[in-house]
């Protein structure tokens, strides 16, 4: 355990990737939902609002992505209850590498060598933030 947990840091990890996990593929299954019921009036045009919204929400891959979204934010208020703000929050930039590969391989999305550059300065950032004084 560490100063900034009541639980030990298996348990810690563990909730992590389950929780990352299910946010990676929550947006990519959300993602895909969106582009099956892809429609070319304006997302939000008063007209087609409420048309759009009841196909969406009939679409099973967005229900299942919005499902992940849901256990995702339980665990996170699960580590939340039991560790620190500033050292669990950090944890979750873990995302920002596990989601674009989650899209790269299950949207085949290109993700520009800048893009990578940027994700690996963030994670460097959070590594710093981790850091023992």
């Amino acid at each position: 355990m560490t100063d900034s947990l009541k639980k030990p840091l298996w348990y810690v990890f563990l909730l992590m990737a389950l929780g990352l996990g299910s946010e990676a593929w929550g947006f990519v299954f959300i993602k895909k939902g969106l582009l099956e019921t892809a429609s070319s009036a304006p997302f939000l045009s008063a007209s087609h609002l409420l048309r759009v919204f009841l196909q969406i929400v009939q679409t099973p891959l967005v229900l299942l992505g919005t499902a992940l979204e849901a256990l995702h934010f339980g665990i996170l208020m699960e580590l939340l209850s039991f560790g620190e703000v500033s050292f669990i929050i950090p944890l979750t930039s873990v995302g920002y590498i596990l989601t674009p590969v989650t899209a790269l391989f299950l949207l085949h999305e290109t993700i520009p060598p800048a893009r990578w550059a940027g994700i690996l300065l963030v994670c460097l950032g959070v590594a710093v933030i981790l850091k023992k004084d």
